[in-house]
């Protein structure tokens, strides 16, 4: 019987077709929402809270994304996380994490605010594998005003005329609510044999489930609207080119909540600009990505990052394909990310976690 430690190319090369396939096969019946950031690797701690504190021994980024400003008020989102490792040791370490999310969207400034804080377990089971398991539990508020909007009373048969009553009994305020998410991820990977040889193989498998509660989700107190637990399945991988600069970097991931699904795989190339300094901090390392995802029913999305020693710098932009392109004309949205990361994303690590 083969074990983690000698998961072959041939194993992990099988591996990536299958879960490339599936998200493939499950896309047809998908029906995509905009609820998170197209650059879903710029948010790891809101896409699995198993991914706290791993690979790394600290991390921090920003995202902005602006969207749908062809259609009127544009979406606005805003998000902030930071995570650490602690306790490490050559088996055991734990993660620590706090992510912040702000998202304002059309004329009646729909409103939702949230902030988390993870916890994770992570186990080297040897020199290549790793498993991780986290918890969140944050705190919600949604928010909404109704200065900007306007009623069908108010039009008085010939022009929309503010000072009429708009015949509504009271407008919604606020609402809050406690969240929580569990998670759990798989991790395997090699270092390149020699310098320059790029023939590193890395992949990550997790499931996370949000919600699992299902909090009240009304802003007038109705228990029956709730926000449905939210299933997440989600792995990429990078597979290293031997003897070139170029990395080929898979990735997918699954959405299931409620009624609604979204699937979204993608394929992006990691060109290698140059090495860092193996014995100095002369010369640091820098690399380029291009790629793009394809959200299902819903938009194409490019992407392109450059990194730098520590740090990255990362751009993307959907490109509206669903019915509502009518009205966009296939305008979507606009995303940016920065990112913070030590031991660089290039460097390496002296903990059993050395994948990208």
């Amino acid at each position: 019987m083969k074990t983690t430690e000698h998961f072959g190319f041939s194993s992990f090369a099988k591996t990536i077709v299958w879960v490339c396939g599936m998200s493939l096969v499950f896309g047809y019946a998908a029906k995509a929402q905009d609820i998170h950031f197209s650059q879903f690797d710029e948010t790891p701690l809101q896409l699995n809270p198993a991914n706290t504190g791993v690979h790394h021994d600290v991390r921090v980024i920003a995202n902005y994304k602006n969207q749908w400003k062809a259609v009127g008020s544009p979406y606005k989102t805003f998000a902030m996380s930071a995570d650490f490792k602690l306790l490490k040791s050559k088996k055991h370490q734990m993660g620590l994490g706090v992510d912040f999310f702000s998202d304002k969207a059309g004329d009646a400034d729909m409103a939702s605010t949230q902030g988390n804080i993870s916890l994770s377990g992570i186990i080297n089971i040897n020199k290549k594998s790793l498993i991780s398991a986290g918890l969140m539990a944050g705190f919600a508020q949604r928010s909404m005003k109704g200065d900007n909007l306007t009623w069908g009373n108010q039009y008085n048969g010939m022009a929309y005329d503010a000072s009429l009553p708009t015949g509504e009994t009271g407008t919604p305020g606020s609402f809050t609510y406690a969240d929580f998410a569990a998670g759990a991820q798989f991790s395997y990977g090699t270092d390149e044999m020699y310098i320059s040889a790029n023939d590193a193989r890395k992949i990550n498998i997790g499931v996370a489930v949000f919600h699992p509660q299902q909090p009240a989700y009304s802003f007038y107190g109705n228990k029956s609207d709730i926000l449905h637990m939210k299933l997440v399945l989600h792995g990429d991988a990078a597979i290293g080119i031997k003897n070139t600069n170029l990395v080929v970097k898979p990735s997918y991931i699954i959405f299931k909540q409620g009624a609604t699904q979204e699937i979204t795989p993608g394929m992006s190339f990691q060109y290698i600009l140059q090495e860092g300094s193996k014995y100095t901090s002369n010369k640091k390392p820098a690399a380029l990505t291009i790629g793009g995802y394809y959200r299902l029913q819903d938009a194409a999305i490019a992407v392109i990052k450059f990194e730098y020693a520590n740090y990255a710098i990362g751009f993307s932009y959907d490109v509206n394909l669903s019915k509502l392109k009518t009205v966009t004309s296939t305008r979507g949205g606009f995303e940016i990310s920065l990112r913070f990361i030590t031991p660089g994303a290039f460097a390496k690590s002296s903990s059993k976690s050395k994948f990208l």
